[in-house]
């Protein structure tokens, strides 16, 4: 009669669940014993420990009470409080031991020691306190009449009675230890007895049961690798011989599927490459090793590719510069590429003519996470270029000429102040004031509109230099000193004189400085503090300016640093929004990088990222 393989295992496992049933009864009774032992008895001694620490803390503060009536009379006051409040502490602690009486009978009588000691202690506290403050006889009977003798004497009492709890409890954990020492002993023989068991049971299985999984394996792998024709043999009509039969009928399917499928995938392939064929934007598919996979015709006139074909030899695609680090990270790091301003555009030659496109790179990855290769889009971006110059150009125009008259009116409304031309009555000055706040506020706005313009036409030329950066931060605090102690608010600056150099402008950098230093003045309260500070890192240097003000909402940190960006409620009616803006792109002229982190009612930390100057050029 041939056993079924469910049979098998099940004779197989029965002695081993049976074994492990008495271990795991017998593991139980003996925690439970052991635990039925020693808890009652930790519980309790530990409340006797408790209670006498509890005990000899109240009495050690009524003993003080004492000490404080006999120095003085301004102390008879707290004396008496402190003295009241003790007592009752102390009568609970001594309550509780009462109640608590595990060691028989030395426990028994040293509690009745303690109560009568407390009973002699409390009567002559009472009589010391019966006596009039910085009366003599308060000493004597604190020193000579047995007042501390009776302290010193409950001490004594309490202590015993907490060692001997502490002994019980340390025998306690000394019985447990022996008896987790035999059920350890017990424990390894079972458990010995079960392996032995366990091995011949296996090595019984195993022989009949491996076999048939070996040759479905082999199999599985030929197929893996594939090899299609494959057949198991079926030894037997149990489970395992299901199994064979089971991976005979999956062969074949296979193989029927296979020859089907290449139909489908073929037909798939050419619906790929018709539907990227149909963008007018160029568009490519790159592959794990960094070959072009598919390329529209737009991709081939534009960049001279075209599509690895099968026998291809694979040809890294030499993408433009700007793209490189995007499809490295996305091809192995899955990483997406997606800018989304116009001063990230790649410049690409199409006709003769410079083209400007709008890079997107997308990781294209299977179910299970693999990376199958990367996705290229080059969106035409350059009608939006010359728009986006057109408008910088007429921001710039319209600025300039804004800026002569407003200058004119300027100098006006100072010369009308300062009463060159005749007296003025205080709702004059007061008119004159506000047009004068106006103007300031007006040619600010333009010149920086105009700083803005000629930073993203390129027209801003820098005149870099080697500065070390705790000048560039003393400069740009001292700048702002009279303004912050005007409003109480402190600037330190905080960065050794040993940190490399940095190759920057002097004054646009400290234009940019300057910019967040007054953006921090205007968030932070009075009594505040903005802090400046420099430090090295991998190669760069980070300046930093942080401030104790409101913090700003992390829903408008990423806008932060846009044209005309203002947090609300917070901005204020002098600022123009474009302070940070410029920040960003004199840093970005730098070859830097700026950040900001910030909670709301923390303040908020601004991070400048330079590269060092090159050694070369530090001592020049």
């Amino acid at each position: 009669m041939t056993l079924s393989l469910r049979s098998r295992i099940f004779l197989t496992l029965t002695p081993l669940l049976v074994l492990l049933a008495i271990l795991g009864s017998a593991g139980a009774w003996l925690l439970y014993h052991l635990g039925g032992r020693i808890d009652v008895i930790l519980r309790e001694n530990y409340r006797s420990v408790v209670a006498m620490e509890d005990l000899n803390e109240a009495l050690e503060r009524i003993d003080s009470s004492f000490q404080f009536a006999i120095a003085g009379e301004k102390q008879e006051e707290k004396a008496r409080a402190q003295y009241e409040e003790k007592w009752k502490d102390y009568l609970v602690a001594l309550h509780l031991e009462e109640n608590n009486i595990t060691i028989l009978p030395e426990e028994k009588e040293l509690v009745h020691r303690l109560v009568e000691l407390t009973e002699s202690y409390r009567r002559r506290g009472a009589a010391f306190y019966a006596l009039k403050p910085m009366d003599p006889r308060r000493r004597d009977m604190y020193f000579e009449a047995g007042l501390f003798d009776t302290f010193t004497e409950i001490k004594k009492v309490s202590r015993r009675i907490l060692d001997i709890n502490q002994k019980n409890m340390e025998d306690a954990a000394r019985d447990a230890r022996r008896t987790a020492n035999d059920s350890l002993l017990y424990f390894g023989l079972g458990l010995g007895a079960a392996v032995v068991l366990a091995g011949t049971l296996a090595w019984y299985t195993s022989r009949a049961i491996l076999r048939p999984l070996s040759d479905v394996t082999r199999s599985a792998q030929a197929i893996g690798a594939g090899n299609l024709d494959q057949v198991v043999p079926v030894l037997a009509r149990d489970e395992l011989g299901q199994l064979a039969d089971a991976f005979n009928v999956m062969a074949r399917q296979l193989r029927a599927y296979r020859r089907s499928s290449y139909d489908r995938l073929l037909r798939a392939q050419r619906t790929s490459q018709a539907t990227i064929d149909s963008f007018p934007d160029p568009v490519l598919v790159i592959d794990p090793q960094g070959a072009v996979e598919m390329a529209n015709p737009a991709a081939q006139r534009l960049l001279g590719v075209k599509p690895r074909t099968e026998g291809d030899i694979v040809l890294t695609w030499g993408a433009p510069e700007p793209l490189r680090a995007p499809l490295e990270k996305a091809l192995l790091q899955q990483q997406p590429y997606l800018p989304d301003g116009l001063g990230q555009v790649v410049v690409l030659a199409l006709g003769g003519q410079e083209h400007f496109f709008l890079p997107r790179v997308l990781p294209i990855a299977d179910p299970y996470g693999n990376t199958l290769g990367a996705a290229v889009l080059l969106l035409d971006v350059t009608r939006f270029r010359l728009l986006d110059q057109v408008k910088s150009d007429l921001v710039a125009t319209v600025s300039h000429e804004l800026k002569t008259p407003l200058t004119s009116i300027r100098l006006v409304v100072h010369l009308l102040l300062e009463e060159t031309v005749g007296s003025l009555t205080p709702k004059q000055i007061e008119l004159l004031l506000d047009a004068r706040d106006n103007a300031e506020r007006l040619l600010t706005m333009i010149n920086n509109l105009l700083d803005l313009a000629c930073i993203e036409e390129g027209r801003l030329q820098l005149q870099r230099v080697p500065e070390p950066p705790v000048s560039l931060l003393r400069s740009a605090a001292e700048a702002i000193q009279a303004r912050a102690d005007d409003k109480e608010v402190t600037v330190t600056v905080e960065a050794a004189d040993d940190l490399p150099p940095v190759a920057v402008d002097v004054a646009r950098m400290g234009h940019a400085l300057g910019n967040l230093l007054d953006n921090a003045l205007a968030h932070t309260e009075r009594r505040g503090r903005i802090t400046l500070a420099a430090a090295a890192a991998n190669g760069a240097v980070v300046l930093s300016v942080a401030d104790t003000g409101v913090g700003i909402p992390p829903e408008h940190l990423p806008h932060l640093f846009e044209r005309f960006s203002r947090v609300p409620g917070q901005s204020h009616e002098s600022g123009t929004g474009l302070g940070l803006a410029i920040v960003r792109e004199i840093v970005a002229a730098h070859g830097g990088s700026i950040t900001c982190e910030s909670r709301p009612g923390e303040g908020a930390t601004f991070r400048i990222t330079l590269p060092a100057a090159p050694p070369g050029e530090r001592g020049a």
